[in-house]
């Protein structure tokens, strides 16, 4: 098992790498100049000359690229050029607001996607099945700002159950919506990966052997059918909360959530190149350690891959 871990995290080493220094090469393909953006649009080219050999750019690239990583060894991912400060204390004051929302979207995954998942595989083409198969094409198929928007409108405009937007207390009623904007388009697709799953276990053999000693239905599902389920679920689990966590642009910029995907967006506009490339370094870390935690819980879960 240790060996499976090690090995699990000497890769995730290696794809923090190859993410660096492709994070490294986009600064350059990135429009405009960050000198310039500091100096202003009025400064001479002394000026800007001067920043530039203040920031390091006027140095060779792969000095530039070696500062890069040392920087990084050092948890030093630069200034921001919009608000002077630096770049991970802008990522980690709004983290907790992001990690709030990333638990919330996962929840209301499950609340809504496993019960669905479940019953529909149970009644195989009945019309519970229909019916939420087709909301689910349909949840899948809307985009996250539209659904936003219309539970915005209805939920908070119209009926005024929730507030509009923003950061305050109680926090889960203004983590509601979000949330739930979040949830109803993975509730969707684990609806549909769920049933899959379900309709691939209830065939085996060992489930009708069950079914012959006499379990329950309801026995036969929670003790044979939802542990070979579990590492499916994992999985999705696990790369969407990596995919909260790097924060969730279009969610937190409709409802005007202060975490670290509108705070990207803001800085994409400002070209705030730090910020930018420091919020998705960030991301791509969260997203490797979700991946590193669901491989060594499935060394745990199944001693097959331990062996693989």
């Amino acid at each position: 098992m240790i060996r499976h871990i090690l090995t699990r995290l000497m890769w995730s080493l290696f794809d923090l790498l190859v993410i660096v220094t492709i994070a490294f090469a986009l600064t350059y393909l990135l429009p405009g100049d960050p000198a310039r953006t500091i100096a202003g649009p009025h400064a001479s080219v002394a000026d800007v000359l001067r920043i530039r050999r203040q920031l390091g750019l006027d140095a060779p690239l792969y000095v530039q690229y070696g500062r890069y990583l040392w920087n990084l060894v050092h948890l030093n991912l630069g200034i921001s050029i919009e608000f002077g400060t630096p770049v991970l204390g802008d990522i980690l004051a709004k983290f907790p607001a992001t990690a709030l929302l990333a638990i919330s979207g996962v929840v209301w995954e499950l609340i809504l996607g496993l019960p669905l998942g479940v019953m529909s595989a149970i009644r195989r083409e009945g019309v519970l099945d229909k019916m939420s198969s087709v909301a689910s094409m349909a949840a899948i198929a809307m985009p996250q700002f539209w659904v936003g928007i219309i539970l915005l409108f209805v939920l908070a405009f119209k009926l005024q159950w929730f507030p509009l937007g923003g950061y305050g207390t109680p926090v889960f009623w203004y983590s509601f919506l979000p949330g739930l904007t979040l949830g109803i388009g993975g509730a969707a697709y684990y609806q549909q990966l769920i049933r899959s799953r379900v309709l691939d276990v209830l065939p085996q053999q060992y489930v009708a052997t069950a079914r012959a000693k006499g379990l329950s239905e309801r026995q036969v599902l929670l003790r044979h059918v939802m542990p070979q389920v579990l590492t499916t679920l994992i999985t999705q689990i696990g790369m969407d909360a990596g995919y909260f966590m790097a924060g969730v642009v279009v969610v937190e910029t409709v409802f005007g959530w202060p975490g670290i995907g509108l705070q990207a967006w803001t800085a994409i506009k400002a070209l705030d190149v730090p910020l930018v490339i420091g919020t998705v370094l960030f991301g791509a870390f969260w997203i490797v350690v979700a991946n590193f935690v669901v491989d060594s819980i499935y060394g745990l879960l199944d001693p097959r891959i331990r062996l693989r």
